[in-house]
Parts: structure tokens; sequence; C-alpha cells
């Protein structure tokens, strides 16, 4: 018994790993896209707009503020929690690579729609992963839940209330500093908003060998 367990660990711990690196390089793909991003990464990409940082050092700092904000709400330092931490940098090293690796926009508005629409596919599919794992939830995804837990809310409404609130600041933040509250938010960031839950449930039905919780040991 305690083998299959160390075993199932292993496997979560191996699909953690995958999911994060699939869904860091659907976020490059869909900030390549260059036609807005989606409602999670708009705060961190306003950030590397307006000021000298990258998006992965950015986004870094990001989840660093959501784990304070968690901490501040429940006042229970927890290892889940600060395991988070080196999550953060390694998923903001792994944004910068790929984007390093994808250095150029396409040319074009049904290149970057069609590439925006694969960026969403792909980071969609490492959430769905990542969600299969049941191991850590991304700062921004744990702060949604910790605040959906003191209103009383499911995680989907939590996420939506936390996904708009987001993309407004991140509007109102690049329309103070930037005077361009279009800086970061168009056309790809509606898109993600409407596509990506569909997406995930979808990738769910279709894989469900990346369900490895202790609850269902595949």
């Amino acid at each position: 018994m305690v083998a299959v367990e160390k075993r199932n660990l292993a496997k979560r711990v191996v699909f953690y790993a995958v999911g994060i690196v699939v869904m860091s390089f659907g976020i490059a793909l869909s900030i390549r896209a260059d036609i807005g991003v989606a409602p999670g990464s708009t705060m961190s990409y306003a950030w590397s707009k307006l000021t000298p940082l990258s998006v992965g050092q950015c986004s870094t700092l990001f989840h660093v503020f959501c784990m304070l904000v968690q901490l501040a709400i429940t006042r229970r330092p927890t290892l889940k929690l600060a395991l988070q931490l080196p999550m953060s940098y390694v998923f903001g090293l792994l944004i910068d690579l790929f984007l390093w690796l994808a250095p150029v926009s396409p040319q074009g508005m049904p290149n970057r729609v069609m590439l925006l629409l694969a960026g969403m596919a792909v980071f969609s599919l490492g959430i769905r992963i990542i969600v299969g794992a049941d191991i850590l939830l991304a700062p921004p995804d744990g702060l949604a839940r910790t605040i959906g837990n003191v209103f009383g809310w499911p995680m989907s409404k939590s996420k939506l209330v936390f996904d708009i609130v987001l993309t407004a600041a991140a509007a109102l933040l690049t329309l103070i500093l930037a005077r361009d509250a279009l800086l970061v938010i168009g056309a790809g960031t509606v898109i993600c908003a409407i596509g990506t839950g569909p997406a995930i449930g979808l990738f769910t039905k279709l894989f469900p060998i990346f369900d490895v919780s202790p609850e269902g040991h595949r």
C-alpha cells in the first residue's frame, strides 16, 4: 500500500511539472500573438510594459504578491503556501525562456488569432494537467479560492470575479501610467476569458489519464 502511494505521488509530481511547462509555453504563445493577453496574465504583462523587468520576472513578483495577500487573509502559513514560491520562480523562468525561443510576433491578424487560439489551448491543457495532479494551485488561483472561501463562493464564481477585477486593475494601471488602457488588453483577452473554461472542460473529458489525485489513483 505504501509503495502504491509513493508511486502515485511520484506520478503526480511528474504530471504537475509537465503541466507547469505546458502552461508556461501556452502563455508565451498567447503573449506573442500580441492581441491581448489572458485575464490571469494582464497584471504581470502590464508590469512588464511599465518597468524594465521581463514578463517572467513580473509574473514571479505578481505570484509572490498573491501569496502575501493569501497569507494576510488566512493568517495561517502552510507548507503548500510556501511551496508556491519556488513554483512561481520556475514558472517565471519558463515563460521568459519560451518568449526568448519565439521572439517575433506573426504578421497579419489571422495568423495572430490562430497563434492566440493555439496558446489558449496549450495553457488550458497545462491547467488541466495541474488540476489533475492535485498538488498546488498557482498563487493567483490560490488567492481566488481563498477569496471564495471568505465569501462562500464556489471556485468558478471567485475565479471569474478575480479575473474581472484583475483585468480592470491592469487596464486602470496602464491608463494612469502609460495613458493606454488597451496596452495589454484586447480581443485576445476576451477570447481567452470566454474560451479557457470550455477548453479545460474538454481536455478533462478527453484526457482522464491526468487524474492522478489521491482520490482517484490511475
